[in-house]
């Protein structure tokens, strides 16, 4: 489903959580039990995690045996607050930094819960069951970069990891990966009032299901006024010869010459990229002449077809209909499959974050917030004078 992001100055990157189920943005490799399509199906999140190792004067939040660092939390969130921090007063900074930072510690202190949760659910020889596994990880990450054994080095440091750490970060995904599958239950079904409830709340957010009606079509936009002397034949006014021009052309392009090179050679800003206007919404009632008459044109033409001469506010115009694709929603009997698994989806994030706040009900949340108000602070001090 489509997810609307506001405030783009600092909102631009609203995964900014770390995360405990890969290394790195994009990444479409396997690390531990699942791949990352894998997770999103189950309804989990896919987001970054294992820092480079916290530099310089840090407060440190401690979460049971082990602490998070507020350069830890910085170094999660410098991509998106960083450039921000120069360009805006102190006040404001702070306040559109705090959501960043809290989901970011939030989100590190999530993965050492879920971990410590996993090993107290896991048997005493987890380490020595984890091993080939691991050892297989480690052979497929090295594998990933043509067996080139130096490159996978380098690509792990580059993550603020040696061998050994990335061995200790992969026991630790694979393990709670493990303890949040056997905690979800993603084969849940649903009956068809429920699903045909889902498909007629959220059906217009998702695309494969709904998608708006569409025309796009190009130009060739003659200005009399713009026309050149020898354009224009004795006893003709330069509205007149415009009309004949745009005559001239259609019969050219019906009988099969380049539209986009015949537009290039007249008027108007699009003149520079053959005509070509982006596609549009058939519905949009806010579009301006000359393209709301041509639209209005466009979709009573077939695809391919030529018109002209059409006179708008004293241009004369060539049309060629690019595209034409209705819009509509398929019916649920098509789409029942994507729809239970969505539901399902939600369901495992429902469930996901209910363990969530259950776990950090376990921590101080009244530290918690000390530490958030000191990782802005900090941020600002760093960034905000660079």
């Amino acid at each position: 489903m489509r997810v609307k992001v506001k405030n783009a100055t600092i909102s631009c990157v609203a995964a900014v959580a770390v995360s405990l189920f890969c290394i790195g943005c994009g990444s479409k490799e396997t690390y531990g039990k699942y791949t990352e399509e894998q997770m999103q199906q189950i309804g989990l999140p896919v987001r970054m995690s294992e820092l480079p190792a916290p530099t310089g004067t840090s407060m440190a939040l401690g979460v049971q045996s082990e602490t998070v660092t507020s350069d830890e939390i910085l170094a999660v969130t410098e991509n998106i607050l960083k450039p921000a921090a120069p360009t805006m007063p102190e006040s404001a900074f702070k306040e559109q930094a705090r959501p960043f930072i809290r989901e970011a510690i939030r989100g590190k202190v999530t993965d050492i819960l879920l971990y410590q949760e996993a090993r107290k659910t896991a048997p005493e020889n987890i380490d020595d069951l984890l091993d080939k596994t691991v050892d297989a990880e480690i052979a497929n990450f090295v594998a990933s970069y043509g067996n080139d054994y130096a490159l996978a080095e380098s690509k792990i440091r580059e993550r603020g990891m040696d061998w050994r750490s990335f061995r200790e970060f992969q026991k630790k995904l694979i393990m709670t990966q493990s303890y949040l599958s056997s905690k979800f239950n993603t084969e849940k079904r649903f009956s068809q009032q429920q699903l045909r409830d889902f498909y007629n709340e959220h059906k217009h957010e998702i695309p494969e299901i709904c998608s708006d009606s569409r025309v796009g079509f190009s130009v060739i936009d003659i200005q009399p006024d713009l026309l050149a002397a020898g354009q224009v034949a004795e006893g003709e006014i330069p509205q007149t010869a415009a009309e004949r021009i745009a005559g001239e052309l259609v019969s050219e392009l019906n009988n099969g010459a380049d539209f986009a090179a015949l537009a290039g050679q007249y008027h108007g800003n699009l003149a520079p990229i053959g005509g070509k206007v982006t596609p549009m919404k058939i519905e949009d009632t806010s579009l301006t002449e000359p393209y709301r008459s041509l639209k209005e044109q466009a979709v009573q033409m077939q695809p391919g077809q030529i018109a002209g001469p059409i006179q708008i506010d004293g241009h004369v115009f060539v049309l060629k209909l690019d595209t034409l694709r209705p819009g509509g929603c398929k019916p649920l009997d098509e789409v029942e499959l994507l729809i239970g698994q969505l539901m399902r989806n939600q369901e495992g994030q429902r469930q996901y974050q209910q363990l969530v706040e259950k776990l950090l009900k376990k921590t101080d949340l009244a530290q918690m917030d000390r530490f958030e108000d000191f990782c802005i602070e900090q941020a600002y001090r760093q960034w905000g004078r660079s």
